[in-house]
Order: structure tokens, then sequence, then C-alpha cells
């Protein structure tokens, strides 16, 4: 019964009398429809203050409301709770069960990308979706709320959700998406699928990074340029000291040079190729040190933290890479020209010293060229293999399960789409380049066979001994299977994504069959330089192994970490030992030399002074010096 001031009236069966606590706010026959609305509730008789309850199990439906009768309660759809009451809707969704309509059926959650809980479903952490209609995600967002809402007050203009759920993409980056219906970066990320780095953030081994302070970053900048630079500068001078056999300091150098950082630069390969490996967390603290023996400038020193306008896409940094290797080889080029003509103008010289300096200049100036071309072949061809159109250089990225919104991102570097005139542009230039990872290695070994032993070529011959100088005679082609070796861990396997089994299989096979080759062959003359390379090739599978024992990991539950303390401590043992072998065998090489310096202070000081002024004389005029100090060393032995 309704009542008020005016007129009494007999609420009919499927109302009842509307109450808001013990007040009486108004006395109408209000509808089930549109007070407890749809659900377990109905009403068989007239003039009754409260619904009842469906049975266990039941509810009214959308069809039959309001309910008139017990019979209108109907059993519960799909994928629903049936041992409780339905309440103020078709029954509560299963465990990891969804729905999209409050008075609808259930949906299993699908494997992959989405949370289900309390009825709807959400984005999963590392995973990103885009909504191609913003008011649609906003609907979205009143549905998810007003269904979280159990009690009668909820709101019936979201109680559906008509609309599709974007499909849910795989981060690059586990720890970049948070996920949720906004699908928001996790700080430090931004972008397509997350996986480009904000502004004061750089990246490394496949996370963003926070930069450090600006006077740390210039340091490191300079530091790492004055590393190489002293690099080559020793090769320079060591070229007529003798060591042992009939190799040179340079010799001794240059190949533990190219041991030491052939092998960082393939570790470093790997590990930002095999992103899903839960590597040991020391990685990110040694990060640095392993981009200064990777070689690569433009990866150790983060200039975006220097200036917003220095950060370079992958582009960007394919432009950098090949005309730095292009000036750098013009330069020395000019360098022999302007030296050769100085030296030509020379009056007090006579033809033969002229034409021994200008040999003496052209093997320097040789060799430089083919050490630097050596030691940058692995980031260039790296730079050069991500961007020419190979399979699985661009990912197709669908935000629509029917690909009604499809767009192709560079694999190398998510912020740049595929297939637009600027991807076309540098398309046509890594495509002119495309020889480079190949042919580079051929050519060496065209112009090592033909010229290593020539007379005629003496200077030619002289500079590609960074090639064969410090392999057995009948293995002087090995520095080619090692380059192509790089080539394969550092940039072939890049391309097959980190999602594909066959990237850690391909990884895996690659080092044990070269490594079961070279220590079988073992193509190295020196022996202490044969087991430290030997002992490289076994670390790398070491490291790959562990990266497949540790590849494995449930995405959906964020970051994956490795912080065993043993397998962090051997990690990094065994990868920093390398290096400290190499400075080891420097040292020792150099301990008759500091022996003779401690007991002969006076002598030494007077030597030095000589030594500056011979020093100087080769870096400017070429002409060859003897080793005093050696002939010192000598006499005293």
């Amino acid at each position: 019964m309704s009542t008020d001031e005016n007129y009494c009236l007999q609420c009919p069966a499927g109302t009842r009398l509307n109450f808001d606590g013990i007040i009486i706010l108004f006395l109408l026959c209000i509808l089930l429809t549109f007070g407890d609305g749809l659900g377990g509730f109905y009403q068989d008789e007239m003039g009754q203050v409260y619904c009842k309850r469906c049975s266990i199990g039941t509810f009214v439906s959308e069809q039959q409301s309001p309910g008139t009768k017990a019979a209108d309660c109907v059993a519960c759809p799909y994928g629903t709770i049936s041992n409780e009451t339905a309440e103020y809707r078709a029954c509560r969704c299963l465990h990891n069960f969804y729905r999209l309509d409050r008075f609808g059926p259930c949906t299993a959650c699908p494997p992959n990308g989405f949370v289900c809980e309390k009825d709807t479903a959400i984005l999963a952490t590392n995973y990103f979706w885009k909504w191609t209609d913003h008011s649609e995600k906003e609907h979205f967002k009143g549905f998810v709320n007003n269904i979280h809402s159990f009690g009668p007050h909820y709101n019936h203009s979201y109680s559906t959700f008509d609309g599709s759920l974007p499909k849910p993409l795989n981060c690059p980056h586990a720890k970049s998406c948070k996920g949720g219906i906004d699908s928001e970066c996790h700080q430090g990320y931004q972008g397509t699928l997350c996986a480009t780095c904000s502004e004061s953030f750089y990246f490394r081994f496949n996370s963003c990074l926070k930069c450090p302070r600006l006077a740390t970053t210039i340091t490191s900048s300079i530091l790492v340029i004055v590393l190489f630079v002293a690099v080559f500068i020793m090769v320079f001078w060591g070229d007529s000291k003798r060591a042992d056999n009939d190799r040179t300091v340079a010799d001794v150098i240059m190949s533990c040079f190219k041991i030491v950082i052939g092998f960082y630069q393939v570790i470093a390969g790997i590990f930002s190729a095999l992103a899903k490996v839960q590597w040991p967390v020391v990685l990110i603290s040694t990060e640095k040190v392993l981009k200064v023996l990777e070689g690569n400038i433009l990866q150790f020193a983060p200039l975006s933290c220097i200036h917003t306008s220095l950060r370079l896409d992958e582009f960007g940094k394919f432009t950098m890479i090949v005309v730095m290797n292009v000036s750098l080889v013009g330069l020395i080029f000019l360098y022999l020209f302007l030296k050769k003509r100085c030296i030509m103008k020379k009056e007090d010289l006579g033809v033969d010293q002229k034409v021994m300096e200008v040999k003496s200049l052209k093997k320097s100036c040789y060799r430089n060229i083919f050490l630097l071309l050596l030691t940058t072949y692995p980031t260039t061809s790296k730079s050069i293999v991500q961007i020419i159109p190979l399979p699985g250089a661009c990912v197709e990225t669908c935000f629509a399960d029917d690909k009604s919104d499809c767009i192709f991102l560079l694999r190398a570097d998510y912020s740049i789409q595929c297939f637009t005139p600027r991807h076309s542009l540098y398309w046509l230039m890594a495509s002119i380049l495309a020889l480079y990872p190949v042919g580079f290695p051929l050519l060496a070994l065209f112009l090592t066979y033909k010229y290593r032993e020539s007379q005629k070529n003496e200077e030619v011959s002289f500079g590609l001994s960074v090639f064969f100088e410090n392999y057995k005679r009948e293995f002087w082609f090995w520095e080619v299977i090692e380059m192509y070796r790089k080539l394969i861990l550092i940039s072939l396997i890049f391309l097959f994504g980190s999602k594909s089994h066959l990237q850690i299989g391909l990884t895996v096979l690659t080092v044990s069959v070269f490594g079961v080759i070279y220590t079988l062959c073992r193509p190295i003359k020196n022996k202490f330089e044969d087991y430290l390379q030997t002992f490289v090739l076994w670390i790398i599978f070491f490291d790959v192994c562990l990266g497949a024992f540790y590849i494995d990991w449930d995405e959906s539950q964020g970051e994956g970490k490795n912080d065993s303390i043993f397998v962090n401590i051997l990690f990094l043992v065994l990868n920093a030992s390398v290096l400290l072998l190499a400075i080891r065998k420097g040292i020792l090489h150099m301990k008759s030399t500091w022996k003779y310096i401690i007991f002969n202070p006076i002598r030494c000081f007077g030597f030095l002074r000589q030594g500056v002024s011979r020093l100087k004389k080769r870096v400017v005029t070429g002409t060859e010096t003897s080793d005093e100090l050696s002939r010192l060393i000598q006499d005293r032995n």
C-alpha cells in the first residue's frame, strides 16, 4: 500500500514500497526494474515493502522483468557461480571469468593479456592496448566501476558494455607497461608499447635507466674516447718494440685488444637480443663497463642525457655510425696525404729517407684503418641489418583482433613506423650498404690471401696484419670466421624476436659449434692468447646456457629478475675475468721493464727524457726509432 497526504493506492505485484532507511522520502510504487532492478529478486504479492529473493543460482532476466512470480526466476547463465544468490546481477562470475553485461553470461578469461576478477577483464601488467574511440574507453571505465558495485544503487546506464575490448599486445620490455584500462607506462617509458624511453632516461639492455648527473655523462663520454685513442696510440708506439719471438708490442696489444673487445661486443649483443631472459641483476650494474668495452660510444655515453636534442633513434644511430666510420677513415687518408706532401717537401732528407718515411707512414695509416674497421664491424653491421628489409626487421602490430587497425614498427626501435617516407629513405640507404656485413669479411679474406706475404706491397701487407698476425700460418683466414661469428650473434639472432624459441636455439647452436671448432683447431699461435680465446668462447657458452635456463618466466608477474647471489657472483667473476686476465698479461709483460726502472732510477730518468723526444719525433715524422729500453734491459740480463 502506498500513501501520501491526498490519496492511497495499492502497489501491484512486481512492485514494492520504497524506503530510505527508516524515513519515508516518498511513497510511490517502484517497479522492480527501476528499484531493485534485474537480478535475484521478484514480488508475487501486492502491497509489499520488501522483495523476495530468487532461489540460489537463479535470477530474473531482462525479458521477464519485473519478476511477478517465482517461476520468473531462471537459472543463471553460463560461467557464473550457481551455489549462491544472484543479488543485483545474473550471479557472480566464476573465478577467472568476466562479463560485459551485468545480467548476461560470463566468458572465460583469455590466456594472455588480461586479469579477470570481480566480473571484469582488465589489461594485465606487461601488456599494452590502444582504444580507437576515447568515448568507448570512458564508457568501459564506467561499466567497470559500476559492475564493482554489488548493492542496489548501481548505475543502470552502465550495466552493459556493447563495444569490443582492444587486443592486448605483449610489451617488448617486461617492466615497462603498467596495464589497466588506460594502458599506462611505468616511469621512464613512453609511446606505443611503452617501448621508448622518456625524457631524463636512456636505454640499456632492454631497460630505461635514469640519466646520471650531467658532469658524469660528459666525463664518461670523454673517457671512452680517450681510452680508444690511447689504444691506437699504444699500437702506433709499439710498432718497433719487440715482444717475444718476432712479434712487436703492437702485435700483442692488437691481438689481446681484438679478443677482449670481441668478447664484450658479443655478450653485449646477446644480452640485448635475448630480451626474455632473466639475466642476473648485476648485469645492470655493469652495463656501462660493457658498453665501454663494446666500443660503441653511442651506446656507452647516454648523449640524450646531455640534451634532449641529442636523443637518437635507430635511424639517427645508423647515420651517425656510418658517418663516423667514413669520417675517421677519411681523416686518416687526409692525414696520410698531407703528411706525405710534407715529407716530400723536406729538403734536408734524401730520396731514400723520404721513401722510407712515406713507407712507414703508410704502414701505420693502413693498419689503423683496418683496425678501426675491424673494431667497428659488429656495431656497423648490426646497425645496417636492423634496418634493411629482412624478414623480422619490421613487426606487424595490430590493435584489434580483426586487423582493422594495424601498423608495422621497426623491431630495433618501436618508435619508428615502417613503410613511411622516412623509413623508405633509410631503407634505401641501408640496402645500398647491405653488402657491407657480408662483403667486408670477404674483401678482407681476398686482400689477406693476396697480400699477406707480399714484398712488393709491404705497406698493405703490414696494414692487413691485424687480420692474420696472431694466427698460425695455416689459419691465416680465421679472423674472417670470427667476424661472421660476431655477425650471427650480434645482428642476426636479433631478427628472430624475443618470443621465438628459434632465437635461443640458434644462439646456443652457434656458440657451441664455434666453441668446439676452435677447441679442435686452436688457430692462435701464442699460448696465452690461445687460452684466452678458448676461455672467452666457453664463457659465452656459459652465458647463453644461463639464458636458456632462465628464459621461461611469467610476463604477467612483472619484471623478471635473477637475484640469486651465487649466480650473480659467478656471472660477474667469469665475465670480468677476461678483462682481468688481459690486464694481468700486460702487467707481467712489462714486469722486466718496471724492474729495470726501479733499480736504475737515475739512468731511467735520462732515458725518459730521450724517449719522449724520440717518441715525439716518431709521431711527427713517422721515422723508425730504436728500442733503447729493450736494448738496455737485454744488456742488463
